[in-house]
Order: structure tokens, then sequence, then C-alpha cells
């Protein structure tokens, strides 16, 4: 894959980053390997032998965090999977609002969702999200560097939270324990919303037609599932959190929920039917209770479901379509959360009741393997797979979180390795974490939509850079097979930081938009199919809109052999607005002598400026001049000439052509006392002192010049009225109404 000629290049050289540096350039495309590595890539490759291109990964790597809902506190816990370490904590509704959240489930961009089950008031529950930010120094609030700063300051790695108050920082949570505020002063947020949230990780808080929220759980759209206690269920905006669909009962599910690769949505309740709902079709069922009835899991390899039953000891096994494949113990007489990994592993949290500390292992075919003993661990409810293929485990009773090492503890049953605990996170006191669901995102990144995005950070240069196109897959190794899609989304600040408060928004392959700021930042989502085929973006270019020409403009009311009076605009170009007049004038050149009043001259340029916007049609440049009276006498003739007026434009049409006119008109003439109609027709009079032209357009590809009136003669001319428009292109065959 090569760059075309005369396109900016980025250095053959760099890996990728979590905090990769913008890129300078106002023309850039991106090809070969090494272009790719100046952007962030998640969850894409360009592995040999499909080298300079983007594919999705076989596996996704999944963000490298556990989401916990420290239920009894009425906040979340996020944690890093690879050191332990709690990299923030927020409320889960603003204050006034119910909380005790008890589910988290995590988006395809990593943003962690968690439902409220405390809150039912106006017949309605709720559900937060909460974003995720990588990279960044922490600050104070003047960008000073500050390891203990309450603000997180740019270049991010990556970044979903909001810079709300635009002042270029991220106000977030530095850990556990430090819980910024979301006062809901004046119920401002109480029906939803986070203008209140000084956390601006905080980015929406949704009601929601189910009360006492349980059911959260992501679709390949990105959209959010939700269901209640009422038994209502209803789709959300994965972009803003309004509602997508009508509320819907089936009259069961509400708990813990997933989607699964083929969309179908499954929704348990606790003691009784199991929803599976069909949002294509919009038809479902309930499945009663020897399917299971309360945590629910999926295998990642074969799409099949794992559903506990909470007091037999068993747990159940389905196809996609409901039916019971089969039954199997788990080593322990209760059960709640149950998660699936890549490797045919199945894990069982065994019960919230005290005194309670192991976690079921068995296989997929139905093989118990043992109990992973939790030294330190009590009331196991939750478990999820992370990133790295670990176990997480969260224990409401003791009020920590630990980790299970797959590959670790003894031999069981199947000749498997029973796994060990080998991390323990403390959660603090009164946090009664519940959490039997995706908290970890691995049922979205693994099952339900296998997704994975490059972003890139552009310099433009300049503060208010227009940026104008991207375009992908100009070449035969870019593809996008059926059930696949490539998503592409800009969004602009005049600093890096800034970016963090703007918002995505869609932009089209080659087509033109109006985003302005120095720095872009692009971001190329990659979809796979339900059959695992993956899209190919094989380069991608992000330019200006900067355009190849400029207007010139000029208008002038009234030049004797060189003595101007009344002129807008004398540079010519660029075109600006501008504007003169003059009240009375007399003047005399060799034979003529010239009297007028009322002179004025005015130029306008659409936009004014034009690095402000992209062209569009409508664009150009318009000059008028006018005289209201002209007396002009020699020896021989006097003429007299009543209101003048010339005008002059250039336009850019809807295929970004420049279109030129030209009108004047001359209310009336007199020479030597005898009326001569003229109007706004072209017109040559001879006379004995020369030649009088009233109302002559010259125009040529690139200009037009509108004379109202000019009379020639061998030792004197003197115009009235002159208006001039044209395109000056800054490169070869270049127009202001292109780029």
């Amino acid at each position: 894959m090569l760059a075309a000629v005369g396109t900016l290049l980025l250095p053959l050289a760099g890996t990728p980053s979590a905090s990769a540096a913008p890129v300078a350039g106002e023309d850039v495309l991106y090809t070969l390997d090494e272009h790719f590595d100046q952007g962030v890539l998640q969850d894409v490759n360009h592995d040999t032998p499909n080298d300079d291109q983007l594919q999705l990964d076989r596996q996704t790597v999944f963000f490298p965090f556990v989401n916990v809902a420290a239920s009894a506190r009425g906040t979340m816990v996020r944690i890093d999977v690879d050191t332990g370490e709690i990299v923030g904590e927020w409320l889960s509704a603003p204050d006034g609002q119910g909380r005790n959240p008890s589910r988290t489930t995590v988006d395809k961009f990593g943003n962690t969702w968690l439902s409220n089950r405390n809150e039912a008031s106006g017949g309605r529950g709720s559900v937060t999200r909460v974003g995720v930010i990588r990279g960044g120094t922490r600050s104070d609030a003047d960008g000073t560097a500050n390891p203990n700063g309450d603000y997180l300051k740019g270049p991010f790695g990556y970044n979903t939270c909001a810079d709300r108050d635009g002042d270029g920082l991220i106000a977030t949570s530095r850990g556990l324990g430090d819980i910024r505020p979301w006062t809901n002063a004046g119920g401002a947020d109480s029906d939803g919303g986070v203008t209140t949230a000084a956390d601006e990780c905080l980015i929406t808080y949704s009601r929601v037609a189910g009360t006492n929220t349980r059911t959260v759980a992501v679709d390949a759209n990105n959209d959010l599932w939700t269901g209640g206690s009422n038994t209502q269920h209803q789709k959300i905006s994965g972009v803003d959190g309004s509602p997508l669909t009508a509320p819907f009962s089936l009259g069961c599910g509400g708990y813990g929920g997933l989607v699964d690769k083929a969309g179908t949505l499954w929704s348990a309740r606790y003691g009784t039917n199991l929803l599976r709902y069909e949002p294509g079709t919009g038809t479902g069922a309930c499945l009663d209770t020897s399917h299971g009835d309360y945590g629910l899991g999926m295998d990642p390899v074969t799409g099949e479901i794992w559903h506990t039953q909470v007091n037999s000891g068993r747990t159940v096994k389905m196809d996609p379509a409901g039916t019971v494949l089969g039954t199997f113990p788990h080593g322990h007489s209760r059960a709640q959360g149950v998660a699936v990994d890549m490797e045919g592993n199945v894990w069982v949290a065994h019960a919230l009741d005290n005194g309670t500390n192991t976690v079921g292992h068995l296989r997929t075919d139905g093989t118990f393997v043992g109990n992973v003993v939790l030294p330190g661990g009590n009331g196991p409810t939750g478990v999820a797979v992370d990133t790295n293929g670990k176990v997480w485990v969260t224990n409401i009773n003791s009020d920590n979180a630990q980790r299970i090492d797959p590959d670790a503890g003894p031999v069981g049953g199947g000749g498997f390795t029973v796994g060990a605990v080998d991390l323990t996170v403390d959660l603090g006191p009164g946090a009664g974490p519940y959490n039997y669901s995706d908290m970890t995102g691995s049922v979205l990144g693994e099952i339900t939509a296998p997704v994975g995005t490059w972003s890139v950070v552009q310099d433009g240069g300049v503060a208010g850079q227009t940026w104008g196109t991207v375009t992908w897959n100009t070449e035969a190794q870019g593809s996008v097979p059926p059930g696949t899609s490539i998503t592409v989304e800009a969004r602009t600040s005049d600093t890096e930081a800034g970016l963090a408060g703007e918002a995505f928004t869609p932009v089209a392959n080659g087509v033109e938009f109006a985003r302005v700021g120095r720095y872009i930042e692009v971001r190329a989502t990659l979809a796979a199919s339900p059959s695992g085929a993956s899209p190919v973006l094989s380069d991608l270019r992000i330019t200006t809109s900067e355009r190849t020409g400029v207007f010139s403009c000029q208008a002038t009311a009234l030049n004797l052999a060189g003595i101007v009076v009344a002129r807008a605009n004398p540079p010519d170009m660029p075109c600006v607005d501008d504007a003169e007049t003059v009240a009375d004038v007399n003047l005399s050149a060799g034979i003529l002598t010239v009297r007028a009043n009322a002179l004025s001259a005015s130029t306008d340029q659409t936009p004014d400026d034009l690095l402000a916007l992209p062209p569009a049609p409508g664009d150009g440049a318009v000059s008028t001049a006018r005289v209201e009276h002209t007396r002009i006498s020699s020896l021989l003739v006097t003429i007299e000439v009543g209101v003048i007026r010339a005008d002059a434009s250039v336009t850019c049409d809807a295929n970004h052509n420049p279109v030129f006119a030209g009108s004047s008109q001359i209310a009336s003439l007199r020479i030597n006392g005898v009326s001569v109609a003229v109007g706004s027709a072209p017109l040559t009079i001879p006379l004995v002192i020369g030649s009088l032209q009233l109302n002559s357009t010259t125009t040529t590809s690139t200009s037009v010049v509108q004379r109202a009136f000019a009379l020639d003669t061998l030792l004197t001319d003197v115009v009235l009225g002159e208006a001039r428009a044209n395109v000056e292109p800054t490169e070869p065959g270049g127009s202001p109404c292109r780029v």
C-alpha cells in the first residue's frame, strides 16, 4: 500500500501507545503499519500476513478493568485487573434519588452502565453510565501537575469522559473513597441528566420504565436493554441514554440479563421465569424455572446460555433457542452469578450466605472440576472473566473483590486445575458488593458484538482550522463484508485536552463536513458480522477543507483619468467587506469637468472568513457602485446622468463551480439637453469628443467587470459605476468554491 503523490506520510517509526502524540499535518494519509501505529489500536491489528491494514483481533482484548457495584455504599468502584489498583469511585445516582446499584455492564467503548435497584419514584427506575479514561496527568484546577490533583490533564490515550465546563481538564475521582458530589440542586437531574455531577466521568443518567432496575445488557449496536422488578423492559440509546423503544412486559425477567450474539435478550427473575425476547421480531417467551432462575452467562465459543438455579445446587445449559441441554452440579447447594471463559470453564459464585467462601468450577461439558476456596472472602455473589482470562469474584459480606487464576491451585476433575485466588482488593467498609453481571465487558467483547477501534489525533497547526473530509478504503484491500461495518466519527477542538469535551459525530466517506479547531480526533469502529467475519480498513486520510482559491472584489463610484472617488476594497484581493461614501465631488482633468453627488461603493463576501467554513453553495462575492447625479462638461458636449448603479457578483453553485453575473442601470441620460433612453441595456453612443459606452459587461472564466458609464476621449477617460468580482486560484485550477 503506497501513499498518493503529494500526500504527507507519517514517519515510519513508532509502536502503538496508550497516549499517542498528535500527528502534524493538514493532509495526512494513514496506510502503512507505521502510520496506524501513530494512533491508538483497541482490539484491531495489522498482523502479518495482513499487514498495512487494520482488521479485528481474532479474540477481543477488552478494557482492563472490573467494575464493581458497591451496592450498600451507592457507588461503583473500578479496578485495574492487572494491578488491583482502584482507579476511581463514582456515585450511582444524584442526591435524593434511589441508589443501591447491583449490576454493571460494559459497552464497546469501555463505558460502564449500572442499575439502581432502589429507584422507583414516579413509577420509573434508573441507570447511570460512567465513562473511561486512560492516560493523562493529575493536576490542579490551573493545569499545574499535582499527583493528588482533582483533575486529569491531557493528552489522553483514550477518553470517553466529558469536559462539561470546557476548562480543558477532566474532573474525576482519584480512587477509592474519592467520591465527587452529585448535588442534584433544585432537582435538576431527577428526571435524567448529569448537569450537577462534579465528576465529569459521570456521562449519562437516565430514567427508565423498569422500576428497581436490575437488568442492564448491551447489544450489538451498543445500545442498552434495561429491565426492572415490574418486568418492564426497554432499550435506551448508547449515545445519549434516551429511550429508543416503548416499554414492554411479558410478565417475567427484570433481574440479571445479557444479549447473545444473535441479538436475543435474556432477562432472569429470581425464583421465577426467565425472559427470552427477540427484538428483531418483537416476540418472546417466559421460560419456567427448569431453565434456571438467577445468574446468566454465555459460552463465548458456542453461544450456549448458562443459567444458575439459586437453590438446587445445579446450573442449567441451554441452546440459543432456550432448549435445555443439561443440568450440572457446581459444588454447593446455592448459586448466584455465573460466567464462562474462552477455555471451556464455567465459574459459579456460590452464595451471599454468611460463611460461604467458594466459587464452583466446572467444564462446559458438565465435568465438575472443583471449588475454588476464597481466603478472606465471604459471600461470593458475582463472577466475571477479565481481559487476561482471569476470573473476578465479588464478596458481599467481606467487602472485597478477588481475582482467580484458572491455571493455579490443585488438579481437579477431568485433570484440570481448580484455580486459586492470586489477588484480593479491599473495597472499604460498607461496600456490600453484589454484581452478578458482566462487570468486565467479556460478554459484549467476546460474544455479543466483536468490535474494535482505531483513533488518531491530528494537529492542523492553527487555531480555527477547518477540517473538510475523511476518506477511507480507497485501496483494493479495504472491504466491508455483509454483516460487518466500519463507522467513522470525528470531533475537533482548538486544544488537545479540549477534545474530551466534544462529542463525536459520524462523518461520511469522502463527504465534506464542517468541523473547526486546531485538533481533530477521528475514530474508526470496526464491527464483525454474527459469523465473525471482519471488515478491513486499508487506509484513512484526514484533510482540511482549505479552499484552493479566494475571491477578489472591488467597486468604484468614479474614476476620472486615474482620480478615484469612493472605492470599496482598494486592494481588490482578497475580497473583504468594505464600503465608502462621498457626498459631493468637483473634478477637472484634460478637457472634462465632472461634478457628482452621493457617490457610494461597497463590497461583501460570504462567508466573511473563508478559513472558517468549507465551501458551500451560495458562497461568493458581491460589489456595488452607485452615483446619485453626475454632470460632465467640455467645450463641445454636456452630459447629465441620473442615478447609476453597477453590480458584479461571483457565486458558488451546487456543483462547486463559480458563476459570474453583472448588471447595471442608468435612470436617465441627457446629452446637450437631449434625453436618451438607456435603462439597463448595453449601448454605445459616438460623440464628437469620443465614445460613450453604457451598461457593458466583460466576463472571463475567472472574472466579471460591470461598467455602467464609460466615456473615452483622446485626452481623458471617465468611468462612473464600475463593479468587479473575481476568483483567484491559490493553486493551479483552484477556486474558492472547491477544496
